[in-house]
């Protein structure tokens, strides 16, 4: 196994100090977790097997234990120091420990390690873009380019780079070049989509078909291929899409409060209401879901249980305006 010099594992160990003095095989304070437990004792097994921390400090940190998932990749990292995916999960870590200058001198290292690893560059990029470092994240997806010159990601992240910068003619080229490169790569289709309807292109429903062409069971798309036909007065259309959604999710927020404002705009309010009704009991804290059924009610001259409804909007989202001004004018 190939290690670095004694400063590059100093400085290594530096990146991976943190406060706790416990010490890594130590079982966590999670109690009654037989999945930890049972990693616990495959590092008592094995202490020497660094795969052994690492898989320990994966889940500790899905179970957001960022302290102790460091400690075990600090473990896992002083007995090899040259696995790449240590250094992306120690980046992840650090990043959703708000230590973001750590996650990103973890990627520098990797990449200084393995100038032309692909996935690290790319990870690199993407946490270059996240911390508005875009001229930073320009020049490594140009790095990744020069030797990969079609590779569909690296042109996604330019494109993400330049639409950060205000730049929507640069992004939209690279959008086209990396679909182009990966006709299935859906989350371009969707930003095309997007940026051609801000222009008022119609073109824009071209794109959100082909992804949906793409994984014709893909929530996202099916959302914004929907959202965009509700938004050009399409309704049966856009309806019979988020019947599909709700078909593959039944409890997918946004189809039944899409759906019912659909129907209240076609002012079937029999249909409206059973969708913002099974939205209220589905998502009992979701404040727009008692909003329309109170429209309803309203409409219907329930006017108890409207302002009950409205009353509910406020007290689960306090600065809820609209629903303020619709109890206001019940009590007018």
């Amino acid at each position: 196994m190939r290690l670095f010099s004694g400063l590059f594992i100093a400085s290594l160990l530096l990146l991976l100090s943190c406060k706790s003095d416990k010490t890594a095989t130590q079982t966590n304070p999670l109690t009654g977790d037989s999945i930890l437990d049972q990693m616990t004792m495959d590092i008592k097994d094995k202490p020497n097997d660094p795969n052994n921390y690492y898989v320990r400090a994966k889940y500790l940190y899905e179970v957001e234990n960022y302290d102790q998932a460091i400690q075990d990749m600090n473990q896992a990292m002083q007995i090899d120091s040259t696995n790449a995916d240590y250094f992306h999960l120690v980046s992840d870590i650090f990043l959703d420990y708000n230590k973001s200058n750590k996650a990103l001198r973890a990627m520098n290292a990797v990449v200084d390690l393995y100038p032309n690893r692909t996935p690290s560059l790319l990870k690199l990029c993407e946490l270059e873009l996240i911390l508005q470092q875009y001229d930073n994240s320009i020049t490594t997806i140009n790095n990744i380019l020069k030797y990969d010159p079609q590779n569909a990601e690296a042109y996604f992240m330019l494109g993400m780079n330049f639409k950060e910068l205000g730049d929507m003619d640069k992004a939209i080229n690279s959008f086209q070049t990396a679909v182009e490169n990966d006709p299935e790569l859906i989350d371009g289709w969707l930003l095309l989509g997007a940026l051609y309807e801000e222009k008022k292109d119609t073109r824009a429903l071209d794109f959100y078909n082909n992804a949906v062409e793409v994984d014709p069971e893909n929530i996202t798309a099916l959302h914004s291929k929907a959202y965009y036909l509700q938004n050009h007065g399409k309704v049966d259309e856009a309806i019979k899409i988020y019947d599909q959604i709700l078909a593959i999710d039944i409890e997918y927020q946004d189809a039944h409060l899409n759906k019912g404002v659909l129907f209240l705009e076609k002012e079937d309010y029999d249909r409206a209401y059973e969708e913002f009704n099974i939205l209220c009991k589905q998502h009992p804290t979701y404040h727009l879901g008692f909003y329309y059924r109170g429209i309803v009610h309203e409409i219907n001259k329930n006017l108890a249980a409207a302002k009950a409804d409205y009353q509910n909007s406020v007290n689960l989202k306090s600065d809820f305006i609209k629903g303020e001004e619709a109890l206001r004018a019940l009590k007018g």
